[in-house]
Parts: structure tokens; C-alpha cells; sequence
């Protein structure tokens, strides 16, 4: 794994997660226990909300089930990464009950894997439609103007997406993010946001920014948005203009970022990294500062949808490991920053700081409290933590793999398709990985990008042609 430095603090978190790992990969003991806790109570709730009730009273453990709950508790705790004074008080909220309970209930049915695999994501990533007002040239929705005319355009109906909301809060999904084409383009977005902050989901979105007046902002601070991430590709205006093919979209999504800040909404400057801005970097990190953001979002890029034209701008793997080295240094200088790139795993414990692995799929405040358990977290998490929802009700296992379909919301139940679909059972062992990524050091941590590896070689499992140890399959994906 490489050298890690261990805080006094992290060797306890080690210690009261090797415990859990012992006890709930015995398979009677997790049976047992965790069946036991997710009986129903009398009320109809089961004991385990029941438990979560007296923690969140800030009563003390009676008896070796509920000391067991508590410390079970604990470790939810430091991943969630709330301080412990606040925790009883959190208890009370929706989506991290949503959150306990579906960690209860992925001990139960699987243990403590490396990495975990969930019951039910933890997140949900909808592209709620296929509108959009700019003409990006690395769409991987193909969304907009610009969108084929072999392509679906066809969108859920308003009653249908308010009973997938539904649906997702049922399956304890404690985060919904809301992305595109343009979500605010899309007729429906304040009741269907309105529907899911009613059933207490922790909600997000990516937009393009452009259409967040201040009123906009003003009714996202009101639903409670957790953080609305703003696309902004380039620090100068016209070279993110050409980039997103719409004259002035750069000065309407820095307002847009304005609004936001102003009106007390989590705002996230989100970049997409290729040879276009690669040595943009810094100069992007800056105005994110200057601008008042929360963090900068750094996604990776996926050759998918109109991202397959311009497979030439993919950064070479020296120039990705160049750019984790700043992304790296940012992070230990105090910058706020996440990725979707998961070898800025592997860079943070290569260089002793496991306490800066970003945690893309779980929301961008939980790092700092999870250093020892990022194998936990593993990396990238598709299959494992996260799913995809087309604007059509098509289920997909990312947004970046828009041609895989394991079903459809008008036939298949979201739990029934996470739960049993071959892809998604095949693509969570990491032991199926080929090439470097099955045999690295690092596969648990980050387990290179499955979208990547599926885009260049047609493999969810070959190896991440980006990586810098992935050197002779980049030449052959013609990367380099």
C-alpha cells in the first residue's frame, strides 16, 4: 500500500474497523446481528431506527447489542465526517439515516469489503434531461441542439419522475444529483426538486451556470441544495466560450457562480480536464478562490457522446500525473478540491497523506475524516456506491456510460437492478481487472476509471489507458 502516516487518531479508527470487519464477515454472527437490528419494532420502524432514536437522545449503550450498534455508529460517523459532538443532533436528519440504514444493511448482505459494496448507492446521478442551451464539444450526453436525431429524445413524463423520486427515497438512497443536458432547462426541475427536499434526500447538481439568476439561486438556497457545481472550463473567457460553443457563456456562468455565493448556496467550480486547459490549472484553482467556491471539482475526461471527436485532447498519462502532482499539492496547501480521477488516491498515499483522499461518490465534506479507510471507499464507484438515470428512465452504471443499459424505471425496480444485474456483480471485483490495474498495489483505493477503460478498449475491466503505470496499454489505446 505504500507508506501511510497514522495519526494517533487514525490508528484508533483502524483498530474499531478491523473489529467490525471481524465481526461482520462471519457470516452467522452478521446474520445474526444484523438481522436482529433490522427487525421491525413495534411501531413498524425497525430496532435499528429505534437505537439511532435513544443515540440521537444522547443515551448511553445498554447491553453488548447496542454497544456494538454504537461502535457501529462511530465508524459511519468518521466516514460521513461529522464532529462526534454533533452527531446525535444528525441523527435526526433524513439522508443520514437513509445513509446508516443502507450501511446496516450492506453489512448484512455482503460484510465489509475491499472496497464496500453498498445495498443501495449512494448516490444517484440523473440526467434529467436531454435540453440544453450550449453546444459543448465534450458532451457524454450528447444533449442540446447538437444532439443526433438517431439518439432518444424522448423524456419521463412529470408524474413518472415524481414516483422515481419516490422510488429512490424508498430504496434509502440518501443523495440525488441532478445533472443533464441542462438540468434548469428542464420544465419539471423545481417540482421534482421540491419533491425529493419534501422526502429529505441530500440533493446536488451540475449545471453549465448560465441560467442561475438570482432569483434561481435564491429558490436553490430556499429547497436547500447541499452544493450546485458550475461548469467553467478555462480562466479566460473566450477560449471556455469556444470550448462550450456559445458566445458570453463564461460571463453568464461566473454571474452564475456570483449568485450562488451571494445568495448562501455551496458553489463548486467544476473543470474538465484535457490539453485544452491542462496548463489552465492553476490559473483555475485561483479563480475558484477569487470567486468565493466552496471547492473546484476536477473530472476526468471521458471520451463518450461528442467526447468521442476529440479523444486527441485526452491528456497523455504524463500529463494526468502532472496534473495530480497540483491537484496533490493543492489539496496539501489548504486548497478544497475533488476529483473524479481516482489515481489522486494513489498520489495522496504515496505521499504519506491518506487524510487528503478525495471521495468523489460521497459527497465532496466527507475526506478529511475517512484517512484510514479509503481502501473502504475504494476509489472509483460505479457498481459499488453510485448509478446513473437517463432522461428517458434508462438505468445506466454512470453517466459516462450512456450505452450500457441495464434496464428501465417504467419496468425494472432501481433495488432489483443495483442489487442483481451480472455488469454491475461483475464490475465489483476488482480481481477481475486486467492489465496493471488488476495486479497494482493501489486497485483498492483507486481501481482506475471503468468508464475510461470501457471507452478505449470496450472492457469495463481492462486497465485505465490514462495512468502513468498503465504506460504500454496508453500506446496501445493510442493515449500516449
Amino acid at each position: 500500500m505504500g507508506l501511510v502516516i497514522l495519526k494517533r487518531e487514525h490508528l484508533k479508527q483502524k483498530t474499531d474497523f478491523m473489529k467490525l470487519k471481524m465481526l461482520f464477515n462471519n457470516t452467522l454472527t452478521r446474520k445474526f446481528v444484523m438481522e436482529r437490528l433490522l427487525q421491525p419494532a413495534g411501531d413498524g420502524s425497525s430496532r435499528l431506527e429505534a437505537m439511532m432514536d435513544r443515540m440521537a437522545e444522547g443515551a448511553k449503550p445498554r447491553g453488548v447489542e447496542e454497544k456494538l450498534f454504537f461502535s457501529l455508529m462511530e465508524i459511519i460517523r468518521q466516514g460521513i465526517g461529522i464532529p462526534k459532538e454533533h452527531f446525535p443532533r444528525y441523527l435526526k436528519h433524513p439522508n443520514i439515516r437513509r445513509t446508516i440504514l443502507n450501511v446496516a444493511e450492506s453489512a448484512r448482505l455482503y460484510g465489509v469489503t475491499l472496497p464496500q459494496v453498498f445495498a443501495a448507492p449512494l448516490m444517484v446521478v440523473w440526467n434529467l434531461t436531454y435540453n440544453c442551451n450550449l453546444r459543448c464539444r465534450h458532451c457524454y450526453e450528447d444533449a442540446g441542439s447538437l444532439r443526433p436525431r438517431n439518439l432518444p429524445r424522448e423524456e419521463l413524463s412529470r408524474e413518472e419522475k415524481l414516483a422515481l423520486v419516490e422510488e429512490i427515497a424508498r430504496a434509502n438512497i440518501p443523495t440525488l444529483s441532478f445533472s443533464g443536458g441542462e438540468p434548469l432547462a428542464c420544465q419539471d426541475f423545481w417540482e421534482v426538486a421540491a419533491k425529493a427536499r419534501e422526502l429529505g434526500l441530500y440533493l446536488s447538481m451540475n449545471t453549465n451556470g448560465t441560467l442561475i439568476t438570482r432569483d434561481v439561486a435564491s429558490r436553490l438556497k430556499e429547497l436547500d441544495f447541499a452544493y450546485v457545481a458550475v461548469s467553467v472550463d478555462s480562466a479566460r473567457p473566450e477560449r471556455h466560450d469556444e470550448f462550450r460553443g456559445v458566445k458570453g457563456s463564461w460571463e453568464k456562468a461566473v454571474q452564475g457562480i456570483r449568485n450562488l455565493v451571494s445568495a448562501g448556496v455551496t458553489a463548486v467550480l467544476s473543470v474538465t480536464l484535457t490539453k485544452f486547459n491542462f496548463s489552465e490549472l492553476r490559473e483555475l484553482f485561483r479563480l475558484g478562490e477569487e470567486l468565493g467556491v466552496n471547492r473546484v471539482m476536477v473530472y476526468n475526461f471521458i471520451p463518450v457522446g461528442r467526447g468521442q471527436g476529440i479523444r486527441s485532447l485526452d491528456l497523455s498519462p504524463e500529463e494526468r500525473e502532472e496534473a495530480l502532482r497540483v491537484m496533490y499539492e493543492y489539496m496539501q496547501s489548504g486548497g478544497r478540491l475533488c476529483s473524479t480521477a481516482p489515481q489522486l488516491g494513489r498520489v495522496c498515499l504515496q505521499r504519506g497523506r491518506a487524510d487528503l483522499v478525495p471521495l468523489a461518490h460521497i459527497g465532496a465534506e466527507k475526506a478529511k475524516e475517512l484517512a484510514i479507510l479509503a481502501e473502504w471507499i475504494g476509489g472509483c464507484g460505479v457498481a459499488r456506491a453510485y448509478l446513473a438515470l437517463q432522461p428517458d428512465g434508462t438505468i445506466t452504471p454512470c453517466v459516462y456510460m450512456p450505452e450500457v443499459k441495464l434496464g428501465h424505471v417504467r419496468t425494472d425496480r432501481l433495488i432489483e437492478v443495483w442489487r442483481q444485474h451480472p455488469f454491475l456483480e461483475a464490475l465489483r471485483d476488482r480481481r477481475k481487472l486486467w492489465g496493471n490495474c488488476g495486479v497494482c498495489d493501489y486497485r483498492y483505493v483507486c481501481g482506475g476509471c471503468r468508464a475510461r477503460a470501457l471507452a478505449y478498449y470496450g472492457d469495463p475491466h481492462a486497465p485505465d489507458p490514462g495512468c502513468i503505470r498503465n504506460l504500454a496499454y496508453c500506446r496501445e489505446a493510442e493515449v500516449c
